[in-house]
């Protein structure tokens, strides 16, 4: 994981400029393939979005299973430069969140634990946080598309900062592209393939989202922002 945020200044400025729907702002980062540096990305933006944000950031990890953000701000570089991660909160907001358990389990989503979110340290940024450990073993997360979550999520925050897996390994970050203000997608220099990004741009466009450009990661080991594509 690697600190961005001196890069991705124009993209701040740029997403600040769109229209907020009913409240904060949200936008998703996903990627073609793993390894792009999404993560990087979301949580240097995250980071960024809470210095100026009178309210709440959250930072939304949707690869549930792995947590990596959580991780990230809990133990390591990232926790020391930025305080580690206070208490639980619930994350659900009292609404159905982005994701169910199937078969329906009431004992597995009940109380607190299955997902919450954490401050960083004294900053605005909330990181979410999964309980994987709670799933039994013959059950599956799904995640949907739940617009009245990430309403709420909106009229409790600043900014919903989303980091979605790799396009190649899941479609999850497809299923709430609509419910995003913007889209961005992230490509590693010279390894990406335009194919490759305008395939993720085709794929987030047919799911009713809002593609604002990309992020071009690991140029002299920096992100660049490019906010037009070409079609």
């Amino acid at each position: 994981m690697k600190d961005l945020r001196a890069d991705l200044l124009e993209l701040h400025r740029q997403l600040s400029q769109t229209p907020a729907t009913d409240g904060g702002r949200s936008v998703m980062f996903m990627a073609a393939r793993s390894g792009e540096g999404v993560s990087s990305v979301a949580a240097s933006f995250a980071l960024m979005a809470a210095e100026h944000a009178r309210k709440p950031v959250w930072l939304v990890d949707l690869d549930l299973k792995r947590n990596h953000l959580f991780n990230t701000f809990a133990v390591g570089p990232f926790a020391n430069a930025f305080g580690g991660v206070g208490p639980p909160y619930s994350a659900s907001l009292k609404t159905q969140p982005f994701f169910t358990i199937e078969p329906d389990d009431p004992e597995t989503t009940e109380g607190l634990g299955l997902f919450t979110a954490h401050r960083v340290g004294q900053t605005r940024l909330m990181v979410t946080q999964f309980d994987a450990s709670r799933v039994k073993k013959n059950h599956a997360i799904r995640i949907r598309t739940q617009p009245a979550y990430w309403q709420t999520v909106r009229a409790a925050t600043d900014w919903a900062v989303v980091d979605a897996p790799a396009l190649e390994l899941a479609g999850a970050g497809l299923a709430i592209a609509s419910q995003m203000d913007r889209c961005v997608i992230v490509v590693r220099a010279d390894e990406t393939t335009p194919g490759d990004v305008d395939a993720v741009r085709r794929e987030i466009e047919s799911h009713g989202g809002r593609v604002a450009g990309v992020v071009m990661n690991r140029v002299r080991n920096d992100a660049r922002f490019i906010d037009r594509l070409a079609q």
